[in-house]
């Protein structure tokens, strides 16, 4: 049984704080921008390295929420050899 997710998809956390990454990298550089201050120089590049900064956490976003279907899903390498494993462990506790 599986969840179904609407809106946000799974990784809301991610979402928010790429959104608040946004939101006050924005804020920082058009304080930079608009503002009379002898640092703005300093608040525009802060600015837009906070920006920057919030395309980790899109990216975190966008992979968390990418589904592959269960068929698809490869049972190479070690995730696979762990999966096998557990597998085979599972059906033997049970069948004993």
């Amino acid at each position: 049984m599986e969840q179904d997710f609407r809106g946000l998809g799974r990784c809301t956390c991610c979402f928010w704080a790429a959104v608040a990454f946004d939101t006050v990298g924005l804020s920082v550089l058009l304080i930079g921008v608009f503002v009379t201050v002898f640092f703005y120089d300093l608040l525009i590049y802060a600015g837009a390295i906070i920006i920057f900064l919030s395309l980790i956490w899109w990216v975190f976003w966008y992979s968390g929420n990418i589904e592959v279907p269960v068929n698809q899903r490869g049972l190479a390498g070690i995730g696979g050899a762990v999966r096998r494993f557990s597998t085979r462990l599972s059906s033997g506790i049970r069948n004993s």
